[in-house]
């Protein structure tokens, strides 16, 4: 009977609305494997008659405090963002801290079915209820007839707590989301969604994890964040949606023709489906759905703030020198022209070709007038400057927008 005793810890004696440390409640459950679903359930008996609390809220607060840079300053690098800013204060948990906090995430999970069941909710519903945010259990809590007495509101209290300790348990492998999805980065899907759903896959992973097989939480996690990243990419990352096997078969269809570039040549169709072992007309339909439609307003990474739709001409807009009737320019350029000197207009037209002809050079013009280039050029700029005045400017502006 006292080896019994020693071996299962004892009964624990709580007093009525004890708040228990996370330590005491570790030191509850520091029993051998064998005998910690017993113990479970007497240390939750234990609770459940004192109608005690768990503090989550101090634990969580001594992380914190006790978390040190170093171990927490190789997270992969998300382009210096503020996710990964605040990330880099939340203490990634250890091994020994996984062990312990699945442990603890067992036994509040046992409390809280206990405390679901006292409430009237069917046994049939815990399994689908337990996987639920906490705000479902309470509203399924609530949604049930009051039947006086503590019962309902310590359900919420236990429910609390068990969200409270999921949210610390998650908080704590939230790198390792960061470390998959940094591998996956510029495939089509923003970074942000990509964490997203990968952080959404840890209470799924923390759901199946088994303590007892002696494996990390770490390692059976990463399996879960690594299928909910490649779901979001096989979803989203194109425009039309392909299915998932159909993308799967590409992969493989894509090794197979690396592997025959390597070897020098490209395969045909036939020998792609030999090497995967699908036929060839299936190979030929899913290489039909390899592409891809590109928005038009991304942007181009060789021009900052250019989209593609801004380098695709408007077929819908005339060009403008059809726009632009040669007689309304021609009359705009006489009327702009008629108070220069004579020299200065045939400089101009011979310059620029206003006439039809070709433009001359400045050589040219000086050979015929029996002046040097240089004085062609001085008389060509006055001329232009004289243009170039705010109401000469207004009657050609219309010719250059």
């Amino acid at each position: 009977m006292v080896l019994a005793k020693l071996l299962n810890g004892g009964q624990p004696k709580l007093k009525l609305g004890q708040v228990v440390a996370i330590e005491q409640l570790d030191a509850m459950l520091d029993v051998v494997t064998d005998r910690f679903r017993a113990k479970v359930e007497r240390v939750a008996r234990a609770f459940e008659t004192a109608r005690a609390t768990l503090d989550v809220s101090s634990y969580r607060l001594a992380r914190a405090k006790a978390a040190s840079p170093a171990v927490v300053a190789d997270f992969p690098d998300v382009r210096g963002s503020i996710y990964q800013t605040e990330l880099r204060r939340i203490p990634p948990m250890d091994r020994e801290e996984e062990f312990r906090m699945a442990r603890r995430h067992e036994f509040l999970r046992a409390l809280l079915v206990r405390a679901l069941t006292k409430v009237g909710i069917a046994e049939s519903q815990h399994e689908t209820l337990l996987k639920q945010p906490a705000g479902r259990i309470r509203e399924a809590v609530e949604a049930l007839p009051d039947r006086g007495g503590h019962q309902r509101a310590w359900t919420l209290t236990v429910t609390g707590l068990y969200e409270e300790l999921r949210n610390l348990y998650v908080e704590g492998s939230l790198y390792i989301v960061l470390s998959t999805v940094n591998r996956y980065r510029g495939l089509g899907v923003d970074t942000a969604d990509l964490i997203q759903e990968g952080n959404a896959s840890l209470f799924q992973a923390i759901d199946g994890f088994d303590w007892r097989r002696d494996v990390r939480f770490r390692t059976y996690a990463q399996y879960w964040v690594h299928q909910a990243v490649l779901k979001m990419l096989y979803n989203s990352a194109r425009t039309v949606r392909v299915p998932i096997w159909v993308q799967k078969v590409l992969g493989k269809i894509r090794r197979a023709q690396e592997a025959g570039r390597r070897d020098g040549r490209e395969l045909t169709h036939e020998e792609i489906a030999e090497r995967i072992g699908i036929p060839a007309e299936k190979v030929a339909w899913v290489l039909a759905t390899r592409r891809y439609a590109v928005s038009l307003d991304a942007e181009l990474k060789s021009e900052e703030g250019t989209s593609l739709a801004q380098l695709l001409p408007d077929e819908s807009q005339v060009p403008v020198p059809e726009s632009v009737p040669a007689g309304d320019l021609r009359r705009a350029l006489e009327d702009v022209m008629a108070d220069l000197p004579i020299r200065e207009q045939g400089i101009l037209r011979r310059r620029f070709g206003l006439d039809g002809a070709e433009p001359q050079t400045l050589g040219e013009i000086a050979s015929d007038l029996g002046i040097t280039a240089e004085r062609v050029r001085q008389l060509q700029n006055a001329a232009l400057g004289r243009i170039k005045k705010p109401g000469k400017l207004r009657q050609l502006q219309a010719f250059v927008e």
